[in-house]
Order: C-alpha cells, then sequence, then structure tokens
C-alpha cells in the first residue's frame, strides 16, 4: 500500500501538535497493519517487509538508549512530516519560531536545544549554559535554589534572533512528534552529556489536589509531573520552564526508561527497579504507594569520558595530589575512594584506571554496568560482571577467584555481604579499588569491620578490626559543596597498627592542596615492588624528598 507524497487534499487543517502526533500514528499503524503490495518483484517485496519489520522493532526500541533506533522512528516521521505539505499558515501556528510572543518556554528550549546539538552535538545544552551563566540561583521563602527559569529562556531566545529554514522547523516538529514515541520532553535533553536527569521529585501528586481540601485547586506548575531536574556540575537544577503535562505522561515516560532487557513492570509489589539502558545510563524509579508519586532517576556516565586525572584534580597544588594517586595507582596498592553521592566517585574511579599497569588483567563488579572500561581501553583486559536477580554482587564478587584477574574494581560496595567479600579477596588479589558513601576514614573502616561481624565471618571485633586494616592503604576522600564544587577532601594511609587509623598525606583546605604527611616506608617499599623500573627510581624522592 502505497501512501502519496502530496496528502494535504485528504487531511483537516492542522492547528495543534497534537493533531500532527494523531495523524502520524494513523499512518504507522496503517503501514505496520497493511499487505505487501501485489505486481512487484519479488525482490521489491521483500525490501518491503524488511522496512516494515525493521519501524515495529525501532518502535519498540528506540527508548532503549539507542541513537540508531531512535533515529530511524525519527527519520520515518520526518518524511511523513514532509509527506504532508503543511501550509505556511500551519507552520505558524504550530511553530511561530518569529513570533515568540506566541511560544512558551517549552517550544523556545526547544528551538535553542535544537540549535545548539545540531552544532555542539551531545555537548549542546552544556554549551547553552556556559554561553549565558546558566543556571542562577532563585530566591524563594525557604532559601536559595539552582533553576533555570522561563525568563531565562526568553531572554535567550530573544538576544539569540533565531531564524529556522523550512527544513530546520520541519526538524524541530519532528522532535516534538517524536517524545510521545520517546522520553516526552526530556528526550533530546537525556542525550545530552549529563550527570544526570530526573522527572517527578518535586510538586504535589495529583491525587492530593483531588483530595486534599486546602489543595483543592490546582496550582500550575506545582503538580509532581511538573518537575524536571538535570545534575550538571556537580550541582542539581530545576528546569522550571519543563512539564510532561500530566501524570499519564510522567507514568509513561517512567516505564519506558525501564524497557531495556524487560527487566518488568513497576508494580504494587515491585513499586521500584534500577536498571541500565542501552548506553550504559543507570535508572532507578519508583510509583506509589512506595513513593508520593512517579519519579525516576537517570544518572548518566557518558559526561566523564576519556576524563583524565588532571582534568579532575585542579586548583594550587594538585599537580602534587595527582602525582600521587598516580604512584598509588602504579604502586598496585588498595584503594578506597569514598563520598556523598555526585561528589565525583565514580569518576575519579573511571580516570585512575589509565594508571594501572597494562600488564594486570582487570575485573570490575557493578550493580549495573556504569564505568565500561572496555569502551575506552579496547584492547586491555578487561571483564566485568553485573548484579542480576539471580546474581548477587557477592557472588559476582566470588566468581573473581575464577578468573586470572590481577585487579579487582568495584563500582560501589552498597551491602555488607559485598563488602566482607571485598575483605577477604585483598588477600589473593593484587589490587583493589572501589567507591563507597563513607564520609570519614573512621567511618569506612567501622562499615567494613562491621560486615565482617555482621555476616558472621568473624565473631571477634579487634580481629575484625585488625583484618580490615591490613586489607586497604590508601582512602581518598571526595566531597562537593552546596555549589557543586567538587574536591578530593583528603588523601589518608591507612595504617595497620592499634585495629587501623588514617594518617593524612593530603589535604584540601583553603582553596588549596597541601601535603601533610610522607607514606610510611613500608607502604614506599610495598609501591616500588610493583612499579616499572622508570617509576622505582622516583617514587621514594617524590614523597621523601630524598
Amino acid at each position: 500500500m502505497r501512501i502519496e507524497k502530496n496528502r494535504k487534499e485528504d487531511r483537516p487543517e492542522i492547528e495543534t501538535i497534537g493533531q500532527i502526533r494523531d495523524y502520524i500514528k494513523q499512518t504507522i499503524r496503517i503501514y505496520l497493519e497493511s499487505n505487501v503490495p501485489t505486481g512487484i518483484p519479488v525482490s521489491e517485496r521483500k525490501k518491503y517487509r524488511i522496512k516494515v519489520q525493521q519501524l515495529r522493532h525501532s518502535l519498540r526500541t528506540c527508548v532503549y538508549g539507542d541513537d540508531g533506533e531512535k533515529s530511524y522512528v525519527k527519520h520515518f516521521i520526518m518524511r511523513e512530516l514532509e509527506k504532508m505539505n503543511l501550509t505556511v499558515r500551519e507552520r505558524d501556528i504550530l511553530l511561530p519560531v518569529q513570533n515568540p510572543e506566541r511560544m512558551d518556554g517549552t517550544q523556545k528550549f526547544r528551538v535553542l536545544l535544537y540549535r545548539y546539538m545540531k552544532k555542539y552535538g551531545k555537548e549542546g545544552f552544556r554549551k547553552l549554559c556556559e554561553l549565558y551563566g546558566l543556571p542562577g540561583e532563585v530566591k524563594r521563602e525557604d532559601g536559595t535554589y539552582f533553576e533555570i527559569t522561563e525568563a531565562d529562556i526568553s531572554r535567550i531566545y530573544q538576544e539569540e534572533s533565531i531564524r529556522l529554514s523550512n527544513g530546520e522547523m520541519l526538524e524541530v516538529l519532528c522532535d516534538e512528534v517524536y517524545e510521545s514515541f520517546g522520553h516526552g520532553v526530556i528526550d533530546r535533553l537525556r542525550d545530552c552529556r549529563l550527570e544526570g536527569i530526573s522527572g517527578g521529585a518535586a510538586g504535589i501528586p495529583e491525587h492530593v489536589f483531588q483530595y486534599e481540601g486546602v489543595f483543592a485547586e490546582p496550582v500550575v506548575g506545582n503538580y509532581a509531573h511538573d518537575s524536571v531536574f538535570v545534575m550538571i556540575n556537580g550541582v542539581t537544577v530545576r528546569l522550571a520552564f519543563l512539564s510532561f503535562g500530566s501524570e499519564q505522561e510522567l507514568r509513561r515516560v517512567t516505564k519506558a526508561l525501564l524497557r531495556f532487557e524487560a527487566p518488568g513492570e513497576l508494580s504494587y509489589y515491585r513499586p521500584y527497579i534500577v536498571n541500565d539502558m542501552k548506553d550504559g545510563s543507570r535508572v532507578f524509579a519508583c510509583r506509589p504507594p512506595f513513593s508520593e508519586s512517579w519519579a525516576f532517576f537517570v544518572r548518566k556516565f557518558d559526561s566523564v569520558e576519556e576524563k583524565k586525572v588532571e582534568e579532575l584534580v585542579v586548583g594550587e597544588g594538585a599537580e602534587s595530589v595527582i602525582a600521587a594517586i598516580k604512584y598509588f595507582v602504579k604502586g598496585g596498592l588498595h584503594i578506597a575512594i569514598t563520598g556523598a553521592q555526585g561528589s565525583g566517585k565514580t569518576t575519579l574511579l573511571k580516570a585512575m584506571v589509565r594508571y594501572i599497569s597494562p600488564k594486570y588483567n582487570l575485573r570490575i563488579e557493578e550493580s549495573v554496568f556504569e564505568l565500561w572500561m572496555r569502551k575506552e581501553f579496547p584492547r586491555r583486559n578487561i571483564l566485568t560482571f553485573q548484579e542480576t536477580e539471580s546474581v548477587s554482587s557477592a557472588e559476582g564478587l566470588d566468581a573473581f577467584r575464577k578468573t586470572d584477574g590481577n585487579c579487582l574494581m568495584m563500582g560501589e560496595i552498597g551491602n555488607i555481604h559485598a563488602a566482607a567479600l571485598m575483605i577477604e579477596l585483598s588477600q589473593v588479589s593484587e589490587q583493589q579499588l572501589f567507591t563507597h558513601h563513607a564520609m570519614t576514614t573512621e567511618k569506612m573502616l567501622g562499615y567494613f569491620r562491621n560486615a565482617l561481624l555482621r555476616t558472621g565471618m568473624y565473631s571477634d571485633e579487634r580481629m575484625a578490626q585488625e583484618q580490615v586494616a591490613e586489607a586497604f592503604d590508601i582512602h581518598i576522600l571526595c566531597e562537593k559543596d552546596i555549589n557543586g564544587k567538587r574536591y578530593i577532601k583528603q588523601i589518608s594511609e591507612i595504617v595497620s597498627e592499634d585495629g587501623g587509623k588514617g594518617r593524612v598525606l593530603y589535604r584540601y583546605s583553603d582553596e588549596r592542596y597541601e601535603m601533610t604527611g610522607v607514606p610510611t616506608r613500608q607502604l614506599l617499599c610495598r609501591m616500588s615492588e610493583h612499579m616499572e623500573d622508570v617509576d622505582k627510581e622516583t617514587v621514594t624522592a617524590f614523597f621523601t624528598g630524598v
């Protein structure tokens, strides 16, 4: 069945984007349900079937985080938009680019993001923020927030003096139509290099407005589906001009973000799910009654691609800290990186891998794939194990014993069983690196000691504490201040005497890094044993000055 190119005579006049979406969906439905045209060569019939199958597959998988499948669906939509032959009046109604007073903040942002991503690719949103000094601080009754407001978007749109060609206007309309197939208003934004994006994490759920008298009158902008946040440069920013429009749409997007690898549906008995997407993003999604409203959190990891330690540790005295980290890793030490969520632990861990000897076989255990080390080091012997419903993180760590791995990494230790096994494996692995949420050296050592006791590996507290102290060499504590600035608060050596304690070697204070101690001779000797000759000659002199 062939649909003619010019369809203007076959359709009513278009006045809303909803009409276009309905028209495109009907066209797709007809295309998928139509029979293969007769009277054409067998080869052409085969091509037709393949195209139908490809579209059906892409419609199902375009929400996985796969650029290729998404592009295929958008290409189909774009082709149908061209066939619709929209009039000048219809285009002006749908996208009044030259009359910004008729556009809302979402439309203006969609045009701005389209232009910046066309020029800068996935860096488009960052470039837009950098150029216009976003986000700003907005003062409200209860304090100051990081927020990008509709007024900010309107100001930028006016300064840009935007002009779009007919082809560009169709591409922007294509983006808007595709949102109903993809991830809604966050669809293009989710593709940008951000640290994270979330929805439904603020505002009042619709049922509260319906049942609580004090909220009987809807308040625009205060619904849960009106909340969209991004994390960029270490701070969480509300995009006050974006909204999913309804709780139904927020629910649809939340479910769509979970569809890769079919982990199952959110339900009353399974109200939250942690999953990954095809591009390596990690998704946490939840629903009532476990949470107040439907909500999701997407943690992005493409924003830290190819980052080097030199780019992450900056400021006065940073050169000495960078060199020390390099020696610690090259020396085969067991290193713990801790700090609060968003303080840069995973970013630093990923950057430190380039210092691990290529002669080491690297084994990584994660709850979901986040680090993607083989993507950056495709020639190295690296294998990552992922926690599944049938295989726990502890079992994944135990699998390390059965491989030829030298260095063990764990993206995040989040339970006592994995923590206890990590201590046990420290006796057989040549090097370990992992992240954890402890905020001090004492709390980190205490957590692992308690893990040994609670899992029954040890019954004597003193012996458990000594075992933990011997398992660690270096503790790197990351921190993020209230304005999103990330830095290494301190680096400590774990000394096994007296059950383990931290000796601070480097500390961040008054906007600069300073060396406060020298590694013990025992640690320096251990480092030298694992280093190449060129590093052996310099490591002691670097730390001691002798």
